[in-house]
């Protein structure tokens, strides 16, 4: 089994930091906790390194990988009673100055102090799991070995080598097109180079190949080598060497990378040669590979193939480089490719399975590695159990053969991503297959779980649009609907990756998945909670009642609302993520739920929100657009750390200038009027984005206009007016960058 640490690795080297900011707050920490948690904050230090070397083993023992999940648990203990902490003892005085605050404050003190001794129990049982843990790994020097009596599992590229002409579908055209590409050069005899990108299974290396030979065959190249790299940083010095022996110069043995690059460009010096590098993983290893060709003015050509956008060659300072994205298969193709392999006759599919072809085909997304393999599994069978089994469900099994091709190149890209990353790719598995998630979401989202660290030039929104951007230039997540700054208002995953990231994040522990065929084993604790029912009425919802949620930090429903849990049982909930929802909405028991800082309600029936909301101080997001709310309570100008109030229509109560921390709203004024809820958020120097809903009930001889001051809205970016009707002559106002009139 491979060790899956993707979100436990950059939880747990944000811990210690977090004791230590616990630690500073000395008023709060009886006597005895202060021990407890430097203690604790020595031993997650060390956990961390050890953590990260068992992450390096390619092959790691059962016992070691047996530790990192209860490593893993403790974990989420530990930064959940972290942030229980502030809310049970603080009470909410610390932002409060002067001599009344002191008086609360101590108030405070003497009213938690059942609480404090909860707390401080609390976290003794935490020391004894942490010491229990500790002295397993050194009693079994666990990923102190690596096991060496298996076998690592054949290179799944090396298939993409040796295909036959023959066999390709769907590939006549873009051989034809890249060859063209590479050709082509008018008039000028530079250095030119051209990068084959697209996401892992794609046939980037069988395109590069089918090139490579049919530019050999056809062009008068003095030179040429084809070599692979792979994502091992050490796999360079072989590479250089791989390519000395294409020129018929076999390495000599005992040189270094210096010598070795000198070699291949005294070869290559006054030869027109051809090179593909194939499977690029980092700028290191091309930085390294590219000394080794000169730019002599003879017509060379250089390919190049990687699923990271971030290599295309850039820093190379040959001015002749282009860059060819690589199509999935048509669904013609694919269906052809996938006959071809399943039946000897390969054109023809029996009746009683083109429904489950059709479902298989749709899962494939044209990815041919994908279609490839499935039909290997399928390959002369005729049972339609077989079919659905083996062709829907191929990398959900945690049991699948390790020699699985497909999975072992998906694990490649997984295992390439800083563990951050890994965190926020396995995150988008909450959302069913084929989903196109709203860009604001999933930002937010990860924010509210903590994912996403706030620098100190850069906000945390800005970080996580940068996290998202890194993974769809890495080919694992597809941008959808750019805006005018090319920021994607929604993004998806394809099918195939999102079954590989569902299983990854079965086998963390990372998410469970529940709908009306799949129930969680109940021996599992529950950290993220994403429930999926159908939407249709005669449809029954799922029943989660036996599902202990206490520890679980995100509740995500499709379908029916009503399949959502009892909020008096979730105790250390983030985010609670209801849109879209259908039917009556239950929100007893909602104010109780103190760590919650996402709440999206949009889409739903919801007719009201709960009067006493200002008690979530923690919240930050709250989502009702598009819902029967018309009118916010009072309370809610108490939320301090709200930063995206989305009120849609919804009027929202004066006061919001008490709200410094909001940085998007969009409501429909406020109970009192438009001009005083204008004059209300003029001096608000944290908002970013405002939309307002006109309200379109004034008469025709009505006078009355909304007027923005001219000094007014110094920090908006981008300004909406939403109305029915159309909109009169506005006001001057500054705005910074856009607005929509609608």
């Amino acid at each position: 089994m491979d060790i899956v640490v993707g979100a436990l690795s950059g939880m747990v080297d944000a811990l210690p930091g977090k004791l230590g900011e616990l630690l500073e707050q000395e008023y709060a920490l009886l006597s005895g906790v202060r021990g407890d948690v430097v203690f604790l904050q020595a031993e997650l230090g060390s956990m961390r390194a050890a953590i990260h070397h068992c992450v390096s083993l390619d092959h790691p023992d059962n016992q070691t990988t047996g530790w990192i999940g209860r490593v893993r648990e403790v974990a989420y203990d530990i930064e959940d009673w972290i942030d229980l902490f502030a809310v049970r003892v603080d009470g909410g005085a610390q932002s409060a100055t002067g001599f009344r605050a002191w008086i609360r404050r101590g108030w405070n003190k003497l009213a938690a102090l059942p609480d404090r001794h909860t707390i401080a129990n609390e976290l003794q049982g935490l020391k004894e799991r942490v010491v229990e843990i500790s002295e397993q790994r050194k009693r079994y020097s666990l990923g102190a070995m690596v096991v060496t009596t298996a076998q690592p599992p054949l290179d799944p590229r090396l298939s993409a080598l040796f295909v036959d002409r023959d066999s390709l579908v769907g590939f006549d055209e873009k051989v034809e097109d890249v060859s063209k590409l590479v050709m082509d050069a008018g008039s000028r005899t530079e250095l030119k180079i051209v990068s084959i990108v697209g996401m892992a299974g794609s046939g980037k290396t069988t395109l590069a190949k089918a090139v490579y030979q049919r530019l050999q065959a056809q062009d008068n190249f003095q030179c040429s080598a084809f070599v692979s790299i792979g994502p091992k940083q050490d796999m360079v010095s072989k590479t250089v060497k791989n390519m000395l022996s294409n020129f018929g110069d076999q390495p000599r043995g005992g040189e270094d990378i210096n010598q070795l690059i000198t070699r291949v460009r005294e070869i290559l010096a006054n030869k027109r040669y051809l090179i593909v590098v194939d499977d690029l993983w980092s700028s290191e290893q091309w930085g390294t590979i590219r000394c080794c060709f000169p730019e002599n003015d003879l017509n060379s050509r250089i390919i190049t193939t990687t699923r990271n956008d971030a290599l295309l060659t850039d820093s190379y300072s040959c001015s002749s480089k282009v860059v060819h994205r690589i199509s999935l298969l048509s669904d013609t193709d694919a269906k052809k490719l996938f006959l071809k392999k399943v039946f000897i006759s390969g054109n023809s599919c029996p009746q009683h399975l083109e429904d489950v072809l059709t479902q298989i085909m749709r899962k494939c997304g044209g990815l041919p590695l994908a279609v490839v393999t499935i039909a290997g599994k399928l390959a002369q069978k005729q049972s339609r159990d077989e079919w659905e089994k083996l062709g829907l469900n191929l990398l959900c099994s945690s049991h699948s053969d390790r020699s699985d091709g497909l999975k072992q190149i998906l694990n490649l890209s997984f295992n390439d991503l800083q563990p951050h990353l890994r965190t926020c790719l396995l995150y988008l598995s909450i959302f069913p297959e084929n989903s196109e998630v709203d860009t604001e979401r999933l930002v937010r989202r990860w924010i509210a779980e903590g994912f996403i660290a706030e620098g100190r030039s850069i906000s945390a929104e800005a970080t996580a649009l940068g996290y998202l951007n890194e993974l769809i230039g890495r080919n694992l997540v597809q941008p959808l609907d750019l805006n005018h700054e090319g920021v994607p208002r929604r993004c998806r995953v394809h099918p195939v990756i999102h079954d590989f990231i569902v299983y990854k994040s079965m086998e963390e522990n990372f998410a469970t998945l529940m709908d009306a065929q799949h129930v969680p084993n109940n021996d599992s604790t529950v950290r993220r909670l994403s429930l999926r029912n159908s939407s249709k009425q005669d449809q029954p919802a799922v029943r989660n009642e036996s599902t202990d949620l206490s520890h679980a930090r995100s509740i995500t429903v499709f379908g029916h609302a009503s399949a959502a849990p009892q909020l008096t049982n979730l105790k250390v909930v983030r985010g609670l993520d209801l849109e879209g929802c259908h039917g009556p909405v239950c929100l007893d028991g909602l104010c109780k739920l103190v760590l919650l800082r996402y709440l999206s309600l949009r889409g739903t029936d919801t007719s009201e929100v709960p009067p006493t909301i200002g008690d979530l101080r923690c919240l930050e997001t709250l989502d009702v657009r598009s819902t029967k709310v018309k009118e916010l309570p009072p309370s809610i100008v108490r939320l301090e750390k709200l930063m995206h109030l989305l009120a849609g229509s919804a009027k929202v109560p004066d006061g919001i200038a008490n709200m410094k921390s909001l940085q998007t709203l969009s409501c429909g004024g406020t109970t009192k009027s438009s001009a005083n809820f204008i004059e209300e958020i003029n001096n608000h120097d944290n908002l970013r984005e405002l939309e307002l809903y006109s309200d379109a009930t004034e008469t025709p001889g009505n006078k009355k206009r909304v007027r923005f001051p001219a000094h007014g809205f110094r920090s908006v970016k981008k300004l909406c007016i939403r109305c029915p009707s159309p909109l009169g002559p506005l006001s001057p106002m500054h705005c910074q960058q856009s607005k929509c009139l609608n």
